[in-house]
């Protein structure tokens, strides 16, 4: 089987999945924010989370609401990246693609530790923990599946990328649990 020769990973490539990665997050968690502050709350967002300064919600379904928008952008991110993966076939868009699907997986997993945004809203739409989260990330594995195969991208290739967008959301995390940086409040 033949790869596509363009699919590898430089300092450009490597940067630009930094700036995916951060994208992402920032992006998954304003949307949150903005919601909670559309809905009357002052919300607060750190690079990895947010909240009600008040720390509780005034209505029963604000909670998996605002958890709900979350994961939507993100899965709405991973479709638009995947649309213009296909058109242009330009690498440098596939990076977005596959950091959302890694902030999906990661958010499924982390359901093990403490309910995350789907594993909430799956538990309050009474279908349990697991069932939105899998279903999410799925739909985000399927979604990379087809971009990889259009692509002819290799299993280095795509091992690679998602070690790097580890490697930053990691360290993303890490920064937001050390320092909790507050962006907005």
């Amino acid at each position: 089987m033949r790869h596509n020769q363009n699919a590898t990973i430089n300092v450009r490539y490597a940067l630009l999945t930094l700036l995916a990665v951060i994208v992402s997050f920032l992006l998954h968690e304003f949307l949150h924010w903005l919601t909670g502050q559309a809905l009357g709350y002052n919300m607060i967002m750190t690079l990895n989370r947010v909240y009600p300064d008040s720390l509780s919600y005034d209505q029963e379904w604000h909670y998996p609401f605002i958890s709900a928008v979350g994961p939507l952008v993100t899965l709405l991110q991973g479709l638009v990246f995947y649309r213009l993966l296909r058109k242009s076939s330009n690498k440098y868009v596939y990076p977005f693609l596959l950091a959302a699907f890694f902030l999906e997986f990661l958010s499924c997993v982390m359901n093990f530790r403490n309910p995350n945004d789907l594993g909430r809203v799956s538990q309050s739409l009474g279908l349990g923990l697991f069932v939105l989260p899998i279903v999410f990330v799925a739909i985000h594995f399927y979604i990379i599946r087809r971009a990889s195969l259009s692509q002819d991208y290799s299993r280095k290739f795509n091992w690679l990328t998602f070690l790097l967008v580890l490697l930053y959301s990691s360290g993303w995390i890490l920064a937001n649990q050390r320092f909790n940086i507050v962006l907005l409040s």
